[in-house]
């Protein structure tokens, strides 16, 4: 399914509107002003940067991406580091990695 999603002009107005600009997303989240641009222009992909993008428009960020983020994992970091954990152990162990769905 392709959702509508909005361009980067009007994520620009609407942010205006909302007195908020990408350089304070990037700032809040402490990436470069350039990284929230790619993705608001949908040249880059990051679920958290498009998340923060989306909060700021007070909007899901379905109703600002459309679909490029349906399947994303939420977990961030978190769940990076948990994936990493799981890895290094199979290989130390001289065990094949698991498929996520199996870790």
């Amino acid at each position: 399914m392709n959702i509508q999603h909005l361009s980067y002009i009007e994520i620009q107005e609407k942010l205006k509107q909302n007195d908020v600009l990408l350089a304070d997303i990037a700032d809040a989240l402490e990436v470069s002003r350039s990284h929230v641009s790619h993705i608001a222009r949908g040249n880059a992909v990051s679920f958290r940067v498009a998340k923060a993008i989306a909060l700021s428009l007070n909007l899901e960020v379905s109703q600002v991406f459309g679909d490029k983020y349906a399947n994303q994992n939420s977990q961030g970091r978190k769940g990076r580091v948990k994936r990493k954990a799981q890895i290094k152990d199979a290989i130390l162990n001289n065990k094949p990695v698991p498929t996520p769905s199996m870790a």
